[in-house]
């Protein structure tokens, strides 16, 4: 399991980043007693379960990325993303009016204004734009998310998508569907758990 310090030598990260996401754990604290943002359980291994969870996408996406965080809940994994790149510029999708004030606090609070964009609306109602990366955490299995962001999909577009222990049968389903490419690599933070790194996705 991957605790701050932990966090901080596997990912390189500064004083000053630290602290932007020790702040932005206690805005998660605070925010949790009164809404349900994140599982309870998992509020004491933030570090490993979200952090890091979330961190380890950076490096297979590069640096000075557009990205778009299909229903960003809590902002994982985008808000983390943003403080770990200041290069990158991202588009935070979440339709749940209550959650995108917590990220528009945390956003205002550790200084990611002008580099994120909080879209408090359903993915399909986002004016039509390309990224370079598509990344969502949580949220229904690869065949949903290929035909959400298809729209905002360009030919060179990475889809970067963390997945549980039954990717394989997502796969499966999703190719039914879709024409991709894709690699399976590891999870940092779950031995079951694997990330799909797909692109040249169109329908069949």
């Amino acid at each position: 399991m991957i605790d701050r310090d932990g966090f901080a030598a596997r990912f390189d990260v500064s004083r000053e980043t630290l602290a932007q996401l020790d702040r932005y754990a206690d805005l998660l604290a605070d925010w949790q007693t009164r809404m349900n943002l994140i599982g309870p359980s998992t509020l004491s291994n933030i570090w490993d379960r979200h952090f890091a969870d979330s961190a380890q996408l950076l490096t297979l996406a590069g640096t000075r990325r557009s990205w778009l965080d299909i229903g960003a809940g809590a902002g994982f994994p985008g808000l983390v993303l943003a403080v770990l790149d200041p290069t990158a510029h991202f588009t935070l999708v979440e339709s749940i009016t209550k959650k995108c004030r917590f990220l528009a606090e945390v956003v205002d609070t550790i200084g990611l204004s002008g580099r994120v964009i909080i879209a408090n609306q359903r993915i399909e109602a986002l004016p039509r734009q390309k990224f370079d990366i598509i990344t969502a955490r949580a949220l229904a299995n690869l065949a949903q998310l290929f035909d959400w962001g298809l729209p905002y999909a360009g030919s060179g577009t990475r889809w970067i998508l963390p997945k549980g222990a039954r990717v394989n049968e997502e796969l499966e389903i999703a190719e039914h569907y879709f024409f991709f490419s894709h690699e399976l690599l590891p999870s940092l933070t779950d031995a079951d758990a694997r990330i799909v790194l797909a692109s040249g996705v169109k329908p069949r």
